[in-house]
């Protein structure tokens, strides 16, 4: 039987007050680990880790990929387990994220028949949410009167108040009005939230419509306006506290993305 108990390790997330969302995360990933190398965790030694490590790599998985899969490993052999594997993190790629232009986040909302499609986009570029917080967000927490959304549980488990674009709150305004809850319910299940893989193919089907060749997913509309905050000249701190970032440094990623 190669069902291990990952309980140590989910309580230890939980103290430490990682998000449900990564502990799923780190557990996924140490069960997978352990039903490809088929030993118990007190078994598993460095060379393990790392030959695994190296086949991700012979498999061409994303920089990004290979790691979060090393963080999670490390964090339950090292900081848990108490072994000494001292696991070297691999680099990350320096690849720059696609940025979209104005024109073609405008093309891509024209694109959009469904004008819920179209609300999900204007959000998420007009307040750059990160899509696990677009998708929840809940019609009493936005103050339309006051331009603002209050973003509950983001990222890191933060709340945060992001500013509203005026072409936003002309459409939900108008979209919501007798409304309650979720403001994005998929239309077979009511009450609840669309999930993430509606919001990736709502975006991916705009771009399409829009002929737009670049790869665009949720992430990328986030990307793009931080991209064209900064070249609008918004104070750096400023753009930090409206993306949520908990270091300055993640938000001067996007400074090398700007025009200027």
């Amino acid at each position: 039987n190669l069902e291990y108990n990952f309980r140590v390790l989910i309580d230890e997330m939980k103290v430490r007050g990682y998000s449900r969302r990564t502990i799923k995360v780190y557990e996924y990933i140490n069960k997978t680990f352990l039903a490809k190398i088929r030993k118990s965790p007190k078994d598993i030694t460095k060379k393990d880790i790392n030959d695994y490590l190296v086949s991700l790599y012979d498999k061409n998985k994303a920089s990004a990929t290979r790691h979060l899969i090393c963080s999670a490993l490390k964090f339950y052999y090292e900081t848990v387990l108490k072994r000494r594997f001292q696991l070297k993190h691999p680099k990350k790629s320096n690849k720059l994220p696609i940025v979209l232009g104005k024109e073609e986040i405008v093309s891509m909302i024209n694109a959009l028949p469904n004008p819920k499609h179209r609300l999900l986009i204007k959000l998420m570029y007009g307040s750059g949410l990160r899509v696990g917080e677009a998708r929840k967000v809940k019609i009493e927490d936005f103050d339309a009167e006051r331009k603002v959304l209050f973003v509950r549980g983001g990222k890191g488990d933060k709340d945060r108040i992001v500013n509203l674009s005026d072409k936003f709150i002309s459409d939900f305004t108008r979209f919501a009005k007798g409304k309650g809850g979720y403001l994005f319910e998929p239309s077979a299940r009511p009450g609840k939230h669309i999930c993430e893989r509606t919001a990736q193919n709502i975006v991916k089907n705009a771009a399409k419509r829009a002929d737009i060749g670049k790869k665009a997913h949720p992430h990328t509309l986030r990307t793009s306006y931080a991209t064209h905050l900064i070249e609008n000249g918004v104070d750096i701190s400023y753009v930090q506290k409206l993306l949520g970032h908990s270091k300055i440094s993640t938000t001067q990623g996007y400074i090398r993305l700007s025009q200027s």
